[in-house]
């Protein structure tokens, strides 16, 4: 859990949809630049959970790099109280979760240090500097606007 209605993970595999039910999601929004599993999109379907697929490039060396806009739109989604509880996933949950976690957290004011210790916690031996770069660069442009802004972002508990 990220914080209160908002959760991360890797991709859910079909073990994992009976926790995904419980936690009563209304809305997942997946992060990558490839296709959703049929299976998955069968889940969300029968299970009636808004579904929102952004397809980010993972950051890079040399030159590429999640795009910013797109980042802060779906900080915007992932923030909308009209969208919890709501699952972010990628992949693995590592790099484009990890990014998009580092983006919130420094919403919340957390220190760098902070953040990159979260980063590397769910990384493990995937570390990219790229990733840590993108965060600590992130500015959150003035025009992303939440309509029902989460608690989260001042990071208190609803």
């Amino acid at each position: 859990m990220v914080s209160p209605g908002v959760y991360r993970s890797g991709f859910p595999n079909p073990r994992s949809h009976p926790f995904l039910l419980q936690q009563r999601l209304r809305t997942i929004i997946y992060v990558h630049d490839g296709d959703c599993q049929t299976y998955h999109q069968q889940f969300i379907r029968e299970n009636d959970i808004n579904y929102k697929h952004f397809r980010v490039a993972a950051n890079r060396e040399p030159f590429v790099e999640m795009d910013h806009a797109m980042v802060s739109e779906i900080l915007a989604e992932l923030l909308d109280t009209r969208n919890h509880p709501v699952l972010v996933h990628c992949n693995r949950g590592i790099r484009r979760v990890g990014c998009l976690v580092g983006c919130v957290r420094k919403l919340q004011g957390w220190a760098m240090t902070a953040i990159f210790d979260e980063y590397q916690r769910f990384s493990g031996t995937k570390i990219r500097i790229a990733d840590q770069e993108f965060i600590e660069v992130f500015k959150s442009p003035a025009h992303m606007e939440v309509q029902h802004p989460a608690a989260v972002v001042a990071g208190q508990a609803e």
